[in-house]
């Protein structure tokens, strides 16, 4: 007979959690697999976060399979426990939340609106990002301001506590315009019997960009047939409305843009290179004017284009060759349509001359000089006519004939 030292020498060791959490994760069925993972969380509580938000999202994704919301809800609400400053979770928890029809989650929804209200007024005493910019950071927050607030007037809308949902909606659109926010708040305009502000907060939902056909379909059939309620029947006049709302929202976007890339407008009536006003990593305006009377070298690049990596640095020892002469400027003008990307991109290079944005990349410098590939490199003369144009990058050559191009417009500037 073998004793019990025996035995428990010949048994294998006991399987780590993580080998346990690995054969879970092999599991293809989902109700089973879903199953074993809460198990295994019953087990091992104190887990490392990143596990415990593995799990939980794989949860979340055989629960959804299995239509199962409240399993959804619960572990969307422990992924925002894991880690509570997260506001997109919140966002998620909230947006489930308000699906729900029983009050306690409503009033749990408003509760947490509130503290998700609190989080972005926090975020409002931080800094601005480096890569941002004061303006546009004044932007972003105020479009989370504009969705917390919108969350607090559809968690009281939903508690049925119409004047703080109307206060919040309002308080909601003056942040930032979305369609959702006018709908909630031209219902709750509905409930509170107030016809005609309901009507016009349709027309704008309306007139704002929205999120599917169907959608868009139920609520034009919605707000037709409130018009038409107090107009003898007729919708006659509420296709003009919802274009002055189209009209009145654009010309705020239009203003909001302008701030956000100050000097926009003014290049609409530019002639010449020198006519347009760029802006800088911080997003204030950098004009062109003083380029005027000079040879300028415009490089533009983008942080995706390989070549312009490979470039740079060669720009980088022309522009000091030239460096003590005043009749010559270098400037590097990035393309990018996501500017937040590029001051990492510059730090992480150790690229030290700071780069300019075009504004408007549809209607900015280089659309009017006709870029539309990168690199290209361009000399402008003194008058702001382009003497010399290479499209591509050519590492052989490069730095010669720019050299000798550069040198040939200065000869003809003295002539």
């Amino acid at each position: 007979m073998i004793g019990l030292a025996g035995l428990q020498a010949q048994t294998p060791a006991p399987a780590k959690p993580s080998d346990d959490l690995q054969a879970i994760m092999a599991i293809t069925e989902p109700g089973e697999q879903m199953r074993a993972l809460e198990s295994y969380v019953a087990k091992n509580p104190t887990a490392a976060p990143d596990v415990l938000t593995d799990i939980y999202n794989t949860i979340i994704q055989d629960a959804s399979q299995l239509s199962d919301d409240r399993r959804v809800l619960v572990y969307n609400e422990k992924l925002e426990a894991l880690d509570p400053a997260d506001l997109s979770q919140r966002v998620k928890v909230l947006n489930l939340l308000l699906l729900e029809t029983d009050p306690a989650d409503r009033r749990l929804a408003s509760q947490e609106a509130k503290t998700f209200a609190k989080l972005v007024e926090d975020k409002a005493t931080e800094a601005p990002p480096p890569a941002m910019g004061p303006v546009r950071w004044r932007l972003d927050l105020s479009r989370l301001r504009s969705i917390a607030a919108l969350f607090e007037g559809t968690a009281a809308q939903a508690l049925g506590q119409y004047p703080e949902a109307e206060a919040d909606l309002v308080r909601s659109l003056q942040q930032g315009e979305t369609e959702e926010a006018a709908e909630h708040l031209a219902n709750v305009y509905v409930a509170e019997a107030k016809i005609p502000q309901a009507i016009d907060t349709f027309a704008l939902a309306l007139a704002l960009p929205g999120s599917t056909i169907a959608g868009r379909a139920k609520l034009r059939a919605q707000a037709g047939a409130l018009y038409a309620s107090q107009h003898n029947g007729s919708q006659r006049g509420f296709g003009d409305l919802i274009l002055q709302r189209f009209d009145d929202a654009a010309a705020r976007d239009a203003e909001e843009q302008a701030s956000l890339t100050p000097g926009a407008d003014a290049n609409k009536d530019a002639t010449k290179p020198q006519d347009f006003v760029l802006t800088n990593l911080t997003h204030q305006p950098r004009s062109l004017a003083n380029l005027k009377g000079k040879v300028v070298v415009v490089d533009f690049w983008a942080t995706w284009c390989e070549p312009c990596k490979v470039q740079h640095p060669i720009l980088e020892q022309l522009r000091k060759q030239y460096e003590t002469n005043h009749n010559v400027t270098f400037i590097a003008v990035n393309e990018d349509e996501d500017p937040t990307k590029v001051a990492p991109f510059i730090a992480e290079q150790k690229w030290g001359d700071p780069p300019a944005f075009d504004p408007w990349l549809d209607r900015g410098l280089a659309a009017f000089l006709g870029v539309d590939s990168l690199p290209t490199t361009l000399i402008l003369d003194p008058a702001g006519t382009v003497v010399y144009r290479e499209e591509g990058f050519v590492p052989d050559t490069f730095a010669t004939q720019l050299q000798q191009a550069i040198n040939a417009a200065l000869a003809r500037a003295s002539e």
